[in-house]
């Protein structure tokens, strides 16, 4: 038998058959259509996910008009979420809602037992909604803001009720105290 060269071969055999038309020879069409509904669902995904993410920190949900917070020069934004406490001269309301007013409460309990009874009932909520290691104690954040007029011993009571009813984390709401300048820094910005 002799020995021969091979011959030429095309690099891709079927390339005729890959041509849908004769007349465009193989090439792709520079227009291609947008898939709109694919696009406008990720859109979709991306906003929500930008809401759900957004931290409006030290905004509290449930402030009152009517209360004057105290001021603290150390103050510092509330990082944690949690039920809110408003503390006024004559009532006490949670979440919004008046749960005791000062002339009912008995000056020989040391707490208020409608606060108690209630964040008893929220703790009992969102040990629900999370399901929990029972050994770990439960990691309830609470948010207190009292007018500034509010009698110590009325906050004193609160403070008692939050810890019988089982909450650890405790959050006083303030305003930021201005920073007085140097007498130095003053007169350089005029």
């Amino acid at each position: 038998m002799a020995i021969v060269t091979p011959g030429r071969h095309p690099a891709f055999a079927p390339i005729g058959r890959l041509r849908k038309s004769p007349l465009k020879s193989g090439k792709k069409s520079m227009m291609m259509p947008l898939n709109l509904t694919a696009m406008v669902d990720m859109f979709t995904v991306i906003v929500i996910f930008l809401l759900q993410s957004f931290s409006a920190s030290g905004e509290i949900m449930f402030i009152q008009k009517e209360i004057k917070l105290p001021t603290a020069t150390q103050a510092q934004p509330l990082e944690e979420r949690g039920p809110v406490i408003t503390l006024f001269k004559n009532a006490v309301l949670i979440e919004g809602e008046e749960i005791a007013k000062l002339e009912d409460l008995d000056d020989a309990e040391a707490g208020i037992p409608a606060l108690t009874e209630r964040l008893g009932r929220i703790r009992v909520n969102e040990e629900k909604l999370v399901a929990r290691d029972p050994s770990k104690p439960f990691d309830g954040h609470l948010i207190v803001q009292a007018d500034i007029e509010t009698d110590f011993e009325l906050v004193r009571k609160a403070i008692f009720s939050v810890n019988e009813s089982g909450w650890t984390h405790l959050q006083f709401a303030t305003l930021e105290a201005k920073k007085d300048k140097p007498a130095g820094e003053a007169g350089a910005e005029e």
